[in-house]
């Protein structure tokens, strides 16, 4: 668990944890592959475990009753999912589906409620997250109600991008259109605009922000305010 490619403090919550803490804590983390379309957490019901993401992105969706799911949040290596242990909750209306394939560490849920009532440095790092995450989530909403299309896609590559150890992201545009809750076609626009700019390149499931100063200065403000909450938490 200590080469520098699977090491678990990659994820920034990990990192964060106190050195004697994190080696307490080390030996009931289980690597395990993330696989894109991969159900993490059904809604309402209880997890078994919890995800400390390194590589790879978990996106947060309520699933509609007309069958349409609405992306509401984006976890990464900045995060943990499921946030409901540190609630003290049974479960929460949303699933949790791997948006891109990549690597987590995973924690048997009662491992982590035990070290909660133990570790007064871990409940107050994961409340502070859970806070982060309220922000992006109400940014996201507010995103999604005012901001133009081509600004809320670069918001998501620029949330994706942060959450990966590389520039390349394994990433369709029918994904990339569930999440945000539009048709395929106008995000194939939207993300052609963006190639012929010179701001992404994109084929075969594949995109690569080639500019990111550019998709920067494309998107909106939502990102400033995600990447402070994030800071505060």
């Amino acid at each position: 668990m200590n080469n520098k490619h699977t090491d678990p403090r990659r994820n920034h919550l990990l990192a964060m944890l106190p050195p004697d803490e994190y080696e307490h804590l080390l030996p009931a983390l289980e690597k395990i592959n993330f696989h894109a379309g991969e159900v993490l957490n059904e809604p309402h019901k209880k997890s078994r475990y919890a995800y400390f993401p390194v590589d790879g992105a978990v996106s947060l969706y309520y699933p509609m009753d007309h069958g349409v799911s609405a992306g509401i949040a984006m976890i990464g290596n900045e995060g943990m999912c499921s946030i409901v242990p540190v609630l003290g909750g049974e479960g929460l209306p949303y699933m949790a589906v791997v948006e891109t394939a990549g690597y987590a560490y995973r924690l048997d849920v009662k491992v982590l409620q035990r070290e909660l009532e133990r570790s007064e440095n871990l409940r107050h790092l994961l409340l502070l997250y859970v806070q982060s995450l309220f922000v992006q989530i109400a940014q996201m909403m507010v995103c999604g109600r005012h901001h133009t299309l081509r600004q809320q896609l670069c918001l998501h590559l620029l949330l994706m991008q942060d959450r990966m150890l590389s520039h390349r992201l394994s990433l369709t545009q029918q994904t990339i259109a569930h999440m945000l809750g539009v048709r395929r076609e106008s995000v194939s626009k939207v993300a052609g605009e963006l190639r012929d700019d010179g701001v992404i390149d994109y084929r075969r499931g594949r995109i690569a922000v080639l500019d990111r100063a550019a998709l920067e200065a494309a998107c909106c403000e939502c990102y400033g305010v995600i990447s402070a909450g994030q800071q505060d938490g």
